[in-house]
């Protein structure tokens, strides 16, 4: 046995991003609250960065997002770590939603690491334990 729950990063993907389908319509006896949707998302985006080709584009999302915002010449400097910032604030700063919080949650993973330094570490450590509970 590789480790506690074979499902692999494609098929865990795929199972939390159908919880969190299921838990966020409410009306069945799973329930995901609002509050909670970012991190199921960034658990999702998490295990997208490590997962196949269908789940490749969550990543890419979020390197558009930011490179949207460095080539744009009348921001000025933009660095990786403001797209990050804005991303943060915008899930837990606004008021819960689901759409918003999921892509946000899902994308913010690749925009972490892409910020590098203290932005990398929840998603390196988090990872690291993810991959060795399901395989």
């Amino acid at each position: 046995m590789s480790s506690l729950i074979a499902l692999g990063t494609g098929g865990a993907a795929t199972v939390a991003t159908f919880y969190l389908y299921v838990g966020i319509k409410g009306n069945n006896k799973i329930d995901v609250k609002p509050e909670n949707v970012p991190y199921w998302s960034y658990a999702i985006g998490l295990l997208a960065s490590n997962a196949g080709a269908a789940f490749q584009q969550l990543p890419s999302i979020g390197q558009q997002f930011n490179e949207a915002f460095q080539n744009n010449a009348a921001i000025g400097e933009w660095k990786p770590g403001a797209t990050a910032a804005i991303a943060t604030i915008a899930v837990f700063g606004l008021k819960p939603r689901a759409w918003k919080d999921g892509l946000l949650g899902a994308i913010s993973p690749s925009l972490f690491l892409a910020a590098g330094g203290l932005w990398a570490i929840p998603g390196t450590f988090i990872t690291g334990i993810l991959t060795s509970f399901i395989g």
